[in-house]
């Protein structure tokens, strides 16, 4: 990329590693996230002004990773989206194509997690 000149970069983080989101018992994994999304915005500043570094911070997306969670867990999980439902896989496509064709948008974390991060 540094050869060509251009790029795009694009993370995939989670609404975990977001400042006030992370959950106990999930400690490692919250921080990674966090970290993940520190990285990119260090990223950004370091590859700017050719290559686009960029992130999206997905919430809860319907997926066999959450089979083994309790149904009470995830209907308050679900309940406390603004959109009161699971975000579809395939929902997911849109902010990746945004961010991939953008050349106006780097070092941003894209929350796309139905309004969970607003409660």
């Amino acid at each position: 990329m540094k050869q060509r000149g251009s790029g795009k970069i694009i993370n995939t983080s989670s609404i975990r590693g977001l400042e006030h989101l992370g959950r106990p018992g999930i400690m490692a994994y919250s921080a990674a996230k966090a970290a993940l999304i520190n990285f990119t915005k260090t990223l950004a500043k370091e590859l700017a002004p050719d290559i686009q570094v960029n992130a999206v911070v997905p919430g809860f997306v319907i997926t066999p990773n959450y089979d083994p969670v309790p149904e009470a867990l995830k209907e308050e999980w679900i309940s406390d989206t603004l959109i009161k439902r699971w975000i579809k896989p395939e929902e997911m496509a849109d902010p990746f194509l945004f961010l991939a064709t953008s050349d106006a948008t780097t070092g941003e974390a894209l929350i796309v997690d139905g309004g969970y991060h607003l409660k």
